[in-house]
């Protein structure tokens, strides 16, 4: 018999236990797994969640793997963009990275689901799993109840990407994913920088009294990262005038202006600074180590797709005014922010290498409403936007299959693949395929499945959902205006 048959078959008889059930019954059903790792008393955890036992599986050594398909993977996180603007920007020139990186690998409109729910559907690309199974349901809670605060990573009931390559021993950095707060204790050699970093600071009128060793694992980590968060009155002129054709009085009302939701200006500082500050924390990271992967999500482009589309497409809203100077004015914010993120994409691949095989995803696509102040959106949620619009896949560089382009994929398929690339197994629970077409047919081949992975390795704890109230209150009442939330 086979080690991966008695893997497969071990990871059954713990199904059929109870064992691949996240939840607190989970943790005292895996002592017949094996031995698990309690913190002293009179020692304070090193983990960045509360101190609870650390219940242990099925080893990890005992999995059928191999080693990394590719040297790098470097996974660049844009939220809401969409062909329908890269297209017609790469052809122009404008997006030289991104261009590069479609003509030397596989591309894709990444199908999505519906409501497009940002949190929700960047879990399932991160696990591999449908919002019903991974637990994140949308903006403000889980099943049965009433939450006060954004999802967090104690609400996931399933294992993302980044913890199941810890149990392999890849390293990963992580840094501004949705709900990746609080940090989880991902062991040596691995960084992750939570959402709450970047985006308590841009996103929100108020901000925590300061930082903490939640917000990073390792804890320490966040004495080096709180530097690089970079404050929206602290915006640099000559950024701003890449954008927008303001004077001196101008640009002194926009540093002034303080956060209000649906104010596109406003908001435009705060999310242009959350993701410098996202840039300058991978940076710093790629600077410091190497990683098997690294990932940076933006979450810019949504948010100007959202505020600013009337000024690019009066056409489409016959009954908003929009002056001449308005439209010369903001008509470029979007197209402009594209190139931004270019910009950005050129130097993580710089700070990577040539080695690095490179990943672009998003989480759905964007369309007009025919509406302001969120003249922009996605699905159902914003009224008059396409349903469920697709978002964008390129997968490039050493590994990849040049020139394709992909007949399907699905944001389902993300997951099983970082995981392949990296040598490692997927489960037999994950809905997605290994998008082995978009790859060289040498790196096709997929490992066997295991029945899951929620039972090998460290075993999630799910307890109580710890709660960031002052940096949430803004944030909610921000997402009940633009209609997400009741």
């Amino acid at each position: 018999m086979s080690r991966s048959t008695n893997v497969r078959r071990s990871c059954r008889t713990s199904r059929r236990n109870g064992i691949c059930c996240a939840g607190p019954a989970l943790l005292a059903l895996l002592a017949a797994c094996g031995p698990a790792e309690e913190e002293p008393a009179d020692r304070a955890p090193e983990s960045n969640t509360e101190a609870v036992a650390v219940a242990h599986g099925i080893d990890p050594a005992t999995i059928e793997t191999r080693p990394p398909l590719v040297t790098r993977l470097l996974i660049v996180a844009l939220d809401g963009a969409t062909w329908k603007w890269m297209d017609p920007l790469m052809a122009a020139g404008q997006l030289p990275n991104l261009a590069g990186l479609v003509e030397s690998g596989a591309r894709a409109e990444l199908t999505t689901l519906e409501p497009t729910v940002s949190p929700a559907i960047w879990t399932t690309i991160a696990t591999g799993f449908l919002p019903e199974r991974h637990g994140i349901l949308g903006f403000d809670g889980v099943p049965g109840l009433s939450m006060q605060t954004l999802p967090n990573a104690t609400m996931r009931q399933v294992k993302a990407f980044w913890e199941v390559l810890a149990d392999f021993e890849r390293t990963s950095a992580t840094v501004g994913w949705w709900a990746s707060w609080p940090a989880e204790d991902l062991g040596p050699g691995s960084r992750l920088v939570s959402d709450r970093v970047p985006y308590t600071r841009m996103e929100a009128a108020v901000e925590r009294a300061s930082l903490t060793s939640r917000d990073t694992h390792p804890p320490e980590l966040i004495e080096r990262m709180a530097p690089l968060v970079e404050r929206p009155n602290d915006i640099d002129r000559a950024i701003v005038s890449h954008f927008l054709d303001f004077d001196d009085e101008e640009y002194r009302r926009l540093l002034e202006a303080p956060y209000e939701m649906g104010s596109f200006l406003p908001e435009f500082k705060f999310v242009l600074q959350s993701d410098r500050s996202s840039l300058r924390m991978a940076r710093a990271l790629l600077e410091e180590s190497s990683y098997d992967v690294t990932t940076v999500y933006f979450t810019g482009i949504d948010t100007v797709s959202h505020l600013f589309w009337h000024f690019a497409h009066p056409d489409e809203f016959p009954n908003v005014p929009i002056s001449a100077g308005d439209r010369r004015r903001y008509g470029a914010v979007i197209e402009r922010y594209y190139e931004l993120v270019d910009e950005y994409l050129g130097e993580l691949l710089a700070a990577s290498g040539p080695e690095t095989t490179v990943l672009v995803v998003s989480d759905h696509g964007f369309g007009g409403t025919g509406r302001v102040p969120w003249s922009g959106g996605h699905g159902r949620l914003t009224p008059g936007a396409p349903i469920a619009p697709r978002g964008v896949l390129v997968i490039a560089g050493p590994g990849a299959a040049a020139g394709t382009t992909l007949e399907r994929a699905h944001v389902l398929d993300v997951a099983p693949t970082v995981l392949h690339l990296m040598g490692v197994p997927a489960s037999e629970e994950m809905l997605g395929r290994v998008l082995a077409d978009a790859l060289d047919p040498a790196l096709a081949s997929e490992l066997p499945r295991v029945e899951t992975l929620e039972a090998i390795g460290r075993i999630r704890s799910v307890g109580a959902f710890p709660q960031d109230l002052g940096g949430d209150a803004e944030r909610l009442e921000r997402l009940r205006a633009l209609g997400y939330i009741q």
